[in-house]
């Protein structure tokens, strides 16, 4: 892939790109091209202590510590936790995302996924990566050129996805998990309210995605197959 490509990634809350994708997006920016992190929730509701206006701050700053990782530009949706819903308030925020990015590949997570906020997002991403390059649909921002290709992430644990396509991550497991390090907000409350060591679990999903393709570790995902979204391009690393 000698072409350098705008890669956008849209998570929903801000650690869900490097649980589900980190190491892709660090293949990326290694090998030159431009990487952005948008986050569709601002993840104002995942702890027991923290009120939830000062917990999106924190979120917020510990999305962009994890981007600066990988050199990588955070975008910031910001819709409440429990608020995510492909309505029209909403498109036009994430379009405006996919409009500052200009992307040339999106990444989001599986119209499966385990949790509403998330299945949301993934039609928020698949509707706004189209409308973004309706001239006609105003936003704040100034329309795209074309329609980019999706390609799904896994889903949370690997529950109910079949992979088309993998990544081999090997070389940056570590990034990944320095990535999602920075969100020490969540890795406390994962661990306190769900018993759950995220790192753990992120590496073992990793390494057995790369046992079904035969590498260390890996990255799985699946593409978006509808008409002008298909390419004969490899366009992950």
């Amino acid at each position: 892939m000698a072409e350098k490509l705008r890669v956008l990634g849209i998570g929903c809350h801000p650690d869900d790109l490097e649980i589900l994708c980190g190491g892709t997006l660090a293949r990326y920016a290694t090998a030159g091209h431009t990487v952005f992190m948008a986050a569709v929730a601002n993840g104002d509701k995942g702890h027991y202590e923290i009120p939830s206006e000062e917990l999106a701050r924190i979120r917020q700053r510990e999305m962009e510590e994890s981007a600066a990782v990988i050199g990588a530009r955070a975008i910031w949706v910001g819709l409440p936790d429990g608020a995510v819903y492909s309505d029209h308030p909403s498109l036009c925020k994430v379009i405006d995302a996919v409009r500052e990015a200009r992307p040339d590949v999106v990444i989001t997570h599986a119209p499966n996924d385990y949790f509403g906020d998330h299945t949301e997002t993934s039609q928020l991403a698949c509707n706004a990566s189209f409308l973004a390059a309706a001239p006609l649909f105003k936003t704040e921002r100034p329309a795209c050129k074309s329609i980019p290709p999706v390609y799904f992430t896994d889903t949370d644990m690997g529950i109910g996805f079949d992979p088309q396509h993998y990544v081999d991550i090997t070389e940056t497991i570590e990034t990944k998990l320095e990535m999602l390090s920075k969100h020490q907000s969540q890795l406390v409350w994962l661990r306190e309210h769900d018993g759950v060591d995220i790192l753990e679990n992120v590496r073992a999903v990793a390494r057995f995605r790369g046992l079904q393709c035969g590498v260390k570790y890996a990255e799985a995902f699946r593409t978006h197959n509808v008409w002008g979204r298909l390419t004969t391009r490899r366009l992950l690393p």
